[in-house]
């Protein structure tokens, strides 16, 4: 065990393996209710906080952890979590054996993913111990901090008469936000230096990331966005968020009950009860409310080095952002069912929404080989090709280009090693696998190496050192950089610098961004959205 003394918190006592001390399940905001707004915990009262196991998480299917182990092909051991409506709000800090609040460390802050459905810091794939173990072995030393935030329903869903209540939208990212808003106040306790701070995400982490750097608020020094953007989970309008609570009403037998009273009910029902009748089609999605999310992003805008979209190009100093060879595979996830008949649908949507540009359309459907008369399963592993490329490849393409300081991009293309639908291709998640060093005792020796250099390189940016070269120009074509992490056969440790985004060095199609000089490509954008019911 170990006890920390803070300034404002009080005493603090974590556990220490000699290597690394953890205080986990630490309160940085208080709820009233499940749809409160999250008061900031600014002191303990006097006591001394037992953080030495995880706290509760967000109210989510218990199955969540299980189902992103089915995505990465490979499970860890995990323990039973409980959950909570009210004390869900906590964050697990990762520190060098020792260090206090004079050691001004660099601050590593990670946002979990989940389609902000599923997810919890405490989950074994983003226990930090060993990547904080691994930057104190390596000169570049970082203090590491994951949180929860609330998901799905209490997360996200919105009405006018919520609103109305006193319960804003956007639950979800304003939690994620006053605990950024916590560990700039109270980590240097910890040893962490409060002016230099990185905030990293996966999937809906990394949309995060992006949603929380449209503030006019610095909130961190520096970016880090893994297979994730406003485009894959993009907000929705409040009439749409409207129509989603009233069909969540209706799930819920209150329809027809005053306004009081179904506050009453909302307010009043444990979160889980709720949660338990809540249909798979209530959408989790932030919505434009004019504060946390201002307006919907487009490609156009974070595209143009001269605009300021987002708003956090002005205070963010540096970024780095990448995919994975195959992110596409997680529709599977999103969309169970939607191989069935997935050709004519994919075909009739991108014909009509291309109706101005019958030749791209043609071009489009040739090129990812696309036709009606495939078999659903093959027809939809080509669909999840094109998906692949609007949904995480253009975007990441996009925001380097209009980035204004430095931006690094990476692609992650080491196939995953494990039996399974994406065995030999770098599918969704598996950046992370390698990046946190949690699936280490899996990986061969040359797994394990690029599993090293990876986290190394990802340190080394938190220290404010260029891993590799930046993207130098707008023209993407022109002094074009990325770092390629792995390689399909999954078995060696290669790591290269290529200097075009497409190609074979760099195993990506571009075949979309060629399309953008006839559509836009949030034209194309469109044609995901709608397969997908947006």
């Amino acid at each position: 065990m170990v006890l920390l003394v803070t300034r404002c918190l009080g005493e603090i006592e974590g556990r220490s393996d000699g290597h690394v001390d953890e205080y986990l399940g630490i309160p940085y905001a208080t709820l009233a209710n499940a749809w409160a707004e999250a008061v900031p915990v600014s002191s303990l009262n006097g006591t001394v906080l037992d953080a030495t196991k995880e706290g509760p998480t967000a109210i989510s299917p218990p199955t969540g952890c299980d189902l992103e182990f089915s995505v990465m092909q490979h499970g860890l051991p995990r323990s039973h979590l409980a959950q909570s409506d009210t004390d869900c709000l906590n964050l697990n800090i990762t520190t060098p054996h020792g260090a206090d609040n004079s050691s001004a460390l660099p601050v590593f802050v990670f946002i979990h993913g989940g389609g902000f459905q599923i997810g919890a810091n405490s989950w074994p794939q983003f226990n930090l111990g060993r990547f904080v173990k691994l930057s104190m072995q390596t000169g570049t030393p970082v203090i590491g901090v994951t949180i929860n935030y609330r998901l799905g329903a209490f997360g996200f869903l919105t009405s006018e008469e919520l609103r109305r209540r006193g319960y804003k939208a956007n639950n979800g990212l304003r939690d994620q936000r006053a605990a950024l808003q916590w560990i700039e106040r109270h980590i240097a306790d910890f040893g962490g230096d409060p002016e230099n701070i990185t905030v990293s995400g996966i999937s809906a982490g990394g949309a995060s990331v992006m949603y929380h750097l449209t503030s006019t608020r610095p909130l961190f020094k520096r970016a880090i966005v893994m297979s994730g953007n406003y485009f894959l989970l993009p907000p929705l309008s409040l009439s749409t968020h409207e129509e989603n609570y009233n069909r969540a009403i209706v799930a819920l037998g209150l329809a027809d009950v005053s306004t009081d009273e179904r506050i009453q009910t909302l307010v009043e029902t444990p979160a889980h009860e709720l949660a338990s009748c809540l249909p798979p089609f209530v959408i989790a999605a932030p919505a434009i409310d004019g504060d946390i999310v201002a307006a919907t992003p487009t490609f156009q805008d974070i595209a143009n080095p001269n605009n300021n979209s987002p708003k956090g190009k002005s205070w963010c100093q540096e970024l780095l952002i990448g995919d994975a060879q195959m992110d596409g595979n997680i529709i599977r996830v999103l969309m169970p069912d939607a191989d069935i008949t997935c050709a004519d649908r994919f075909i009739d949507i991108l014909n009509t929404t291309l109706q101005p540009y019958p030749d791209l359309a043609r071009k489009i459907l040739q090129q990812y080989n696309i036709s009606r008369d495939l078999s659903d399963t093959e027809a939809f592993s080509h669909i999840l090709d094109f998906f692949n490329d609007i949904a995480f490849f253009m975007p990441t393409l996009a925001t380097a280009q209009g980035w204004a300081g430095k931006a690094f991009v990476y692609h992650f293309n080491q196939g995953n090693p494990w039996d399974g639908p994406s065995k030999g291709r770098a599918g969704h998640l598996l950046d992370v696998v390698y990046l946190f060093q949690n699936f280490r005792e899996f990986l061969t020796p040359d797994q394990q190496a690029l599993s090293r250099q990876m986290a190394v390189e990802f340190l080394r940016f938190c220290h404010g050192q260029s891993p590799w070269r930046p993207v130098q120009s707008a023209r993407l074509e022109e002094r074009f950089h990325a770092r390629v992490f792995g390689s399909r056969d999954g078995r060696g440790g290669e790591v290269r610098d290529v200097g075009s985004p497409f190609g074979e060095e760099a195993d990506r199609r571009s075949v979309l961004w060629e399309a953008a000089s006839e559509a836009s490509l949030d034209e194309l954008l469109q044609v995901f959205h709608l397969f997908r019911g947006f």
